[in-house]
């Protein structure tokens, strides 16, 4: 369990002075959507060079109505976790942000073959899912920096052609299994050359991803890998659009899964992991992911 999850009742420290964490989601889903709005329409507002500084920038500036440590990476102690797999422990934070970022600025989004360049984009985006620097805002703070990067190789994303879900169970599939090929599928719907994207399309698909459909998407991807099948003939499902509360805790109850770890009662993170030892990569709990 991590020392802010939501579900525990357990708020993190926060600039409004927010108690309830219902109430805290509500207030920093409306901060962050504003801050992404004007990063989006004044994208010099926040700068950098797509290393640790720059995504930390991009952090505090989305943040900094939310939280006094936006920008500020996790502490010893601060742990966090999704898709049942804790993210990188803190003690190895900094040498595993050397590490990505190392990558991220020696091999750059070719400006020449799209498919190349999205395959590039979802192999480091699948890397940092893994480290979550910071102890919440990490999702849409990597969308930000992830589309400036793409950008700067001539290429756009057109969010609206983007399953924002899939694109979250995708990173954590490459997260446990080093196969980004996922991400890159849900990626390449919106992918397109630098300026066809309407403006602010960013923006405004903020906040579209469902929690609890993006976890049903990850444990399907995981079974569909370990069956043999691969990113391209991954089907995605429809939305449940109509399902209530009870009839999915009836459906997931079923098929053995719980709704804190979508993977519980499956081999598929665990057999498919393969991070190195000695990062701080460990199988636990799902914590808080925005």
């Amino acid at each position: 369990m991590t020392s802010h999850d939501p579900e525990a009742g357990q708020v993190p420290e926060n600039l409004p002075g927010l108690t309830h964490a219902e109430d805290l989601r509500d207030y920093e889903r409306r901060a962050a959507y504003l801050r992404v709005s004007e990063l989006d329409q004044h994208p010099d507002l926040v700068t950098g060079d797509f290393d640790f500084a720059h995504l930390q920038a991009i952090h505090r500036y989305i943040l900094q109505d939310v939280y006094p440590w936006a920008g500020q990476p996790r502490r010893r102690g601060e742990e966090t976790a999704a898709m049942g797999m804790m993210h990188c422990r803190a003690e190895f934070l900094d040498g595993e942000l050397r590490r990505v970022f190392t990558a991220i600025d020696r091999r750059r989004p070719s400006p020449d073959d799209r498919d190349a360049a999205i395959a590039t984009v979802a192999d480091h985006w699948g890397e940092l899912t893994g480290v979550h620097p910071f102890r919440d805002g990490n999702s849409r703070t990597q969308r930000v920096f992830f589309h400036r990067y793409l950008q700067s190789a001539g290429w756009d994303i057109d969010w609206r052609h983007v399953d924002a879900s899939a694109v979250h169970a995708a990173r954590h599939v490459a997260m446990a299994t080093v196969d980004s090929s996922y991400l890159a599928e849900t990626l390449r719907p919106g992918a397109d050359r630098l300026g066809h994207a309407p403006p602010r399309a960013l923006s405004a698909t903020e906040g579209a991803r469902d929690t609890h459909r993006s976890a049903d998407i990850f444990a399907a991807m995981l079974d569909h890998k370990r069956r043999g099948g691969t990113a391209a003939t991954f089907t995605l499902a429809a939305p449940r659009s109509e399902e209530t509360a009870a009839q999915r805790a009836a459906r997931i109850a079923g098929r053995g899964i719980s709704r804190r770890s979508p993977t519980s009662g499956s081999r598929s993170a665990s057999s498919g992991a393969h991070r190195r030892p000695g990062t701080g990569y460990d199988r636990g709990p799902e914590g808080r992911d925005r």
